[in-house]
């Protein structure tokens, strides 16, 4: 299996002029654990989770603070037919819960930790079942 197959939900992106608010309001809207911050002509610039916005709140930020200084840059990726074992490595060697998937390097859609993880349980349980 790879990542590509776990894509399901469409890129939640905003502009770089954001706030935190607005970030955590479109995750909330959406159900989506990062948003993607993305320059005038559409590129990613930065990604913002929703580890990075409890962070902030936890630091006291204030909530109309730029979403730019919240936000991990550059943003990591994987072509979509990258395996989950491979995608696992690299999240493990970057230190990051999230990837961006990407078909030909145009973004797909982006990947988490656990969306991985409780995939392999799930296929590592059929495989046992037996």
């Amino acid at each position: 299996m790879n990542v590509g197959q776990l894509v399901v939900k469409k890129i939640v992106s905003l502009p770089l002029t954001s706030t935190m608010r607005e970030v955590a309001k479109t995750m909330r809207e959406n159900d989506v654990s990062s948003v993607l911050l993305v320059d005038d002509m559409g590129g990613i610039v930065s990604i913002v989770t929703e580890r990075d916005i409890t962070k902030a709140v936890a630091e006291g930020m204030d909530y109309s603070t730029p979403a730019t200084k919240l936000g991990n840059s550059p943003v990591i990726s994987v072509e979509r037919e990258t395996s989950l074992v491979e995608a696992l490595e690299v999240m493990g060697e970057k230190r990051i819960r999230h990837l961006v998937v990407t078909d030909e390097g145009k973004p797909l859609g982006v990947v988490s930790l656990r969306e991985i993880a409780n995939t392999l349980t799930v296929i590592s349980y059929a495989e046992t079942s037996y």
